[in-house]
């Protein structure tokens, strides 16, 4: 079933300002924003001088939303950070950079990334993620070792947690340390 969504009220009457929000319309577009998912002061902002018809209107808005306790950089980082370890079981390097396409402060989210790490073995973490998620478990073949060490890279791992990670899965392979300078064999 579709519904159809009216525009909120103070939407500019001007044709060159078509689709532009008051004062008004803007606070109720952000609480719209917020009601779908948790947003950050950057994201927020963005949103919202895309739709202002005066781009002054954004930071009084921004003010009340914080003011309110709407938003918060540091809570929403440290939530994240956490759902994002024990949820999926990335490393530190995978949720700084989502941290950071999602406009947190580089210092807020390095804060937060180092509270929500600080008592995980990265090692056994790795090993983890390895475990759930690559699908090789003989890594005796340097492209199955290469691929599990990409995967774990990608996915925030250090290079020392992702190869110490690969020997604890190889179980009994002798795992050589030149297969990381090699380029897979497609």
């Amino acid at each position: 079933m579709y519904f159809d969504v009216a525009a909120p009220p103070g939407r500019c009457k001007n044709q060159s300002m078509a689709g532009k929000y008051d004062a008004e319309a803007l606070w109720t577009y952000s609480l719209r924003l917020l009601g779908g998912r948790a947003q950050t002061i950057g994201e927020l902002k963005k949103k919202l001088t895309a739709k202002a018809a005066n781009a002054g209107d954004v930071d009084g808005i921004l003010s009340r939303l914080k003011e309110y306790r709407f938003v918060n950089d540091k809570q929403f980082a440290d939530s994240f950070a956490a759902s994002r370890r024990d949820g999926a079981g990335f490393g530190k390097g995978r949720v700084l950079r989502e941290l950071n396409a999602r406009q947190v402060p580089r210092i807020v989210a390095e804060t937060a990334v180092a509270g929500a790490y600080s008592e995980v073995d990265e090692v056994a973490h790795a090993s983890e993620f390895l475990r759930r998620k690559v699908r090789a478990k003989d890594f005796s073949e340097p492209k199955h070792f290469q691929s599990a060490f990409r995967k774990l890279r990608y996915n925030g791992f250090s290079a020392n947690a992702a190869v110490q990670a690969i020997k604890r899965a190889a179980k009994g392979v002798e795992v050589n340390d030149d297969w990381l300078a090699e380029e897979p064999a497609d």
